[in-house]
């Protein structure tokens, strides 16, 4: 099958983001024996004039109809794709009337308001779209967007390859990486003073510099346990990617407890706590005791490589939007909501 992928593939970064789902659902959709042309929006419509996003909008458009000229495809996947507009999709579509279209979005639906506006205006000319928030907020958002479904993070064996329970020196007990918010910052300064002694590198807020690239991946590979906080930490099985890159590295990772991830993990393959002081608490115990924080953190790092793989989402991100029966027992909710 021949899959046009339109989403940000950060050539004006310098492929700096080489470990965003975009690349994982690539690499998931080559393994399943399809191949892939890779169409970065962002970046063909900056080319169009001065290097400004918005003047090229219907340059990129009119480019992507050309592309699918030329490859006919069978699955047309839009991945954050706001450039895209609606009668495009329509109008590629009428062209290929075969063709299937996938829709994917891995912001939370409850933080965002563009988010939803972008799934509203976008859903309702795709054969499913996929986000990773789950439960009543995704059935509600359905309403307006068609057919909708819960995809995790992938994880991908050839992006997320350490092994930090195996590290005999790590640089880092503990690690952060995100942007600011007031209540991040709070924890952050709170773990800081109640774990004394604690290695706690913190990175892209509160003056902390960003990190980037392979050494993120490096910082990752090389840290004992890690901190996956989202914003908001109440929706229901979202997190962002930082999830999959904590436990695909091999780290131990702390998840907030009312974003339900123990329904997806087991109690010794993840950390799940309730609140600064239970966090504290916990912290302090697996600081003191190496030997169990390795045994959980690769029972986590073998729970996501082999159910929560690239390859696997890729899979589920077919068989959904080309209606047809799963041919695997998927291990996160696979319930599809819409007309």
């Amino acid at each position: 099958m021949r899959i046009v992928h339109v989403s940000n593939f950060t050539i004006k970064a310098n492929g700096e983001r080489f470990y965003s789902a975009e690349y994982k659902l690539n690499n998931g959709f080559t393994r399943l024996g399809h191949h892939v042309f890779s169409f970065s929006d962002r970046d063909i419509a900056r080319s169009y004039l001065l290097g400004i996003r918005a003047a090229g909008r219907s340059f990129v458009n009119k480019k992507l109809q050309l592309v699918c000229r030329e490859l006919q495809p069978d699955l047309l996947v839009l991945g954050h794709a706001a450039l895209i507009s609606p009668a495009t999709v329509k109008a590629i579509r009428s062209e290929y009337p075969a063709m299937r279209v996938a829709h994917w979005n891995c912001d939370s639906l409850s933080f965002a308001p563009r988010t939803v506006e972008l799934l509203k205006t976008i859903g309702p000319v795709a054969d499913a779209t996929f986000v990773t928030t789950a439960g009543e907020i995704l059935k509600t958002v359905s309403r307006s967007c068609g057919r909708t479904a819960y995809m995790p993070n992938p994880v991908d064996g050839s992006i997320e390859a350490g092994r930090a329970f195996e590290d005999p020196a790590p640089t880092a007990d503990l690690v952060f990486v995100g942007s600011a918010d007031p209540e991040r910052i709070a924890l952050c300064k709170c773990i800081q003073a109640e774990v004394p002694g604690l290695k706690f590198e913190i990175r892209g807020m509160a003056g902390y510099p960003p990190v980037h690239g392979a050494e993120l991946v490096k910082l990752l590979g090389g840290t004992r346990m890690g901190l996956a906080l989202s914003r908001p930490n109440d929706a229901f099985l979202y997190s962002s990617d930082r999830v999959a890159q904590l436990m695909g590295n091999g780290v131990l990772t702390f998840i907030d407890a009312r974003s339900g991830f123990d329904s997806l993990f087991a109690a010794d393959e993840f950390v799940s706590f309730s609140g600064a002081e239970d966090l504290i608490s916990k912290l302090r115990k697996f600081k003191a005791d190496d030997g169990a924080r390795r045994d959980v953190a690769q029972r986590g790092w073998q729970k996501v490589h082999q159910s929560f793989s690239a390859t696997l989402v890729a899979k589920w991100i077919v068989e959904t939007t080309f209606g047809l029966a799963p041919t695997e027992a998927y291990a996160w909710p696979t319930a599809v909501y819409g007309a």
